[in-house]
Order: C-alpha cells, then sequence, then structure tokens
C-alpha cells in the first residue's frame, strides 16, 4: 500500500470513528437529529476517483446524460455489450480484471461510475437513481447481452431486469437481497447507530422514495427467464451467503457457485472467478462446466465436490 493511499484510509477511518462518537451521543440527547443525520450518511456513499488499470483493450470515458445525473462510462472493445455495476462505494474501476478478458471474448464492456460515484456527477444517491441511471444508460449501449454486477449494484441490475431492461443472461456477484429496513439495521450497525433509532431511519427514506416494497429485488426475480449465474463466498461478513442463495433459488433458471476464501471484494479480481463469469457470458447454453455449480433446489444448495 502507497503512504498516500495509506493517509487517505488512516483519515477516513478516523472520519468514521468520529461519526460513530457522535451518533451515539446525538442518540441520546437529541433522537430526532441523530436520525436525520443517519439518513443523510445513508445516502451518501464514499467515493474512489479512479480510472480503470486495463493493460491490453484500448477504451473510452464518455459521459451520459439520465435522470440520476451526468455519468461517466468506461468503454471498451467491439461486440454485444456487457454492461458490469459495480457496489456501494464503489467504482467501474474495480472491474478491471473483467475488462481484457471480455473484450478478447468478442464482446464490447462498458463499466459505469454509478450516480455519486467514481467521476459521475452527485454527492448522494439511493437504489432508485441508480435504476435510472441503468436504464437510461442501457438505451446507448443496447443491445445488452449480459449484466454482470456485484453486491449493491446487483439489487440494482435486478430491479432494471424487472422494469425493462433487455439482457440475454447476468452474473451476480455477493447479490444483496434484503428490504430496506434490513439494510438500514446493516448500515446502522456499522455506524453505530442505537437499534431504537433504526424505525426513525427508515421512515424518512419512505418519505423520500415513497413505497419501499418495490425495492426488494427477492420479489422481482421469480419473473425474470434470463440464465443466471450467482459467484458469492460462503464467508462473506458483508453480504451474507445466503443473500445471493435466496436470489438463485426464487429466479428460475439461476444457478450459485460457491466461493472460499474471497470474501465480498476479492472476488472482483480473482482470476478464476473472472474465468467463470466470462464463460457463463460467452457460452451459447445456460449452463457451464458440468459439476461446477451449485444448484439451489427446494430451498437447499447441493454441496459441490469440485471446490
Amino acid at each position: 500500500m502507497s503512504q498516500e493511499k495509506s493517509r487517505r484510509n488512516n483519515r477516513t477511518n478516523g472520519r468514521f470513528l468520529a461519526w460513530r462518537a457522535g451518533l451515539r451521543a446525538l442518540s441520546v440527547v437529541a433522537p430526532p437529529l441523530a436520525e436525520r443525520l443517519a439518513t443523510d450518511l445513508f445516502f451518501r456513499p464514499q467515493r474512489r476517483g479512479e480510472a480503470p488499470r486495463v493493460l491490453e483493450a484500448e477504451g473510452k470515458a464518455w459521459r451520459v446524460r439520465t435522470r440520476a445525473g451526468w455519468l461517466t462510462a468506461w468503454d471498451y472493445g467491439v461486440g454485444p455489450t456487457v454492461l458490469l455495476l459495480h457496489g456501494w462505494s464503489g467504482a467501474a474501476a474495480q472491474w478491471s480484471r473483467f475488462i481484457d478478458p471480455l473484450v478478447r471474448a468478442g464482446f464490447n464492456a462498458v463499466a459505469l461510475d454509478l450516480p455519486a460515484h467514481g467521476f459521475s456527477d452527485g454527492t448522494r444517491t439511493d437504489l432508485q437513481e441508480w435504476v435510472h441511471a441503468i436504464l437510461d444508460t442501457a438505451k446507448r449501449v443496447q443491445p445488452i447481452h449480459a449484466v454482470v454486477a456485484h453486491s449493491f449494484g446487483a439489487t440494482a441490475g435486478i430491479l432494471a431486469l424487472g422494469q425493462g431492461l433487455r439482457a440475454e443472461r447476468a452474473v451476480l456477484i455477493a447479490p444483496a437481497a434484503r428490504d430496506v429496513a434490513g439494510y438500514v439495521h446493516a448500515f446502522a450497525q456499522k455506524i453505530g447507530l442505537p437499534r431504537a433509532r433504526e424505525r426513525g431511519v427508515v421512515a424518512r427514506i419512505e418519505r423520500k422514495l415513497g413505497d419501499l416494497d418495490r425495492f426488494d429485488a427477492r420479489q422481482v426475480v421469480p419473473t425474470l427467464n434470463a440464465p443466471a449465474l450467482v459467484l458469492h463466498d460462503v464467508d462473506d461478513t458483508e453480504v451474507p451467503f445466503l443473500e445471493g442463495a435466496s436470489l438463485a433459488r426464487a429466479w428460475p433458471g439461476a444457478r450459485i457457485q460457491s466461493l472460499h476464501g474471497l470474501g465480498h471484494y476479492r472476488p472482483l479480481a480473482d482470476p478464476e472467478v473472472v474465468r467463470k463469469a466470462v464463460a457463463f457470458i460467452a457460452t451459447s447454453e445456460a449452463s457451464v462446466e458440468r459439476g461446477a455449480l451449485s444448484v439451489v433446489e427446494g430451498g437447499q444448495l447441493e454441496s459441490d465436490a469440485q471446490l
């Protein structure tokens, strides 16, 4: 790790600890203020200002105006489009290891910096903005052959598919599958907000976004027909493996492969994960490599003898 990156991490950690201490104190002396500040933080991701680092493929960056504001897209190769969607506080740069293999396989890899992320506009965003951003950008690069998405980006990708995004197949890496209250609970634990204040945060989010049930990806996947591959680490501490399993179980034709020792973020840089994903995208069949996948059936996840 470079000294500059280490300094940035230290500054971020220091601010985070200060926020935790402040919110705990405000929750005691001024609960409504604590809820308002926590809600603001909920909509404010950490920004990573990095461009994809691609060794072989030549690409270009371009801007697209969407209902969520101006976005930056990173475009590589020619052929059917593969849309790459990062997670919360992520960036298009996280797809660097995927881009060369996709281009070599004959695809146009388009990686988005989603609203308030990377080089795109905004400081605050929400799931509805992400869905609008995906749908509006897709019109510029359609037809979409595949969507590849990580974490919260997978949630947004699923919702976009449910709202008319057309794709031949999908690869979901550590996909998140919760209701909004579940996201708030995980967020509250991270920032030190007491459980008693969570309901107030959910109420504020509901006033902003309306009916929150429509953001539950688990309600959308039963209506989807595109073949899907879910890749999820069994020991993921950010998004539990069972969330990916629940999506695969409810998605007709979806399959899940359990990963080991990669956690939440390392699958994005793992050569074997990249190979599996590109193979699934490139094959004309709904399945990949006989025996390499665990299939969710009847609420049970079969063990994979080859893993």
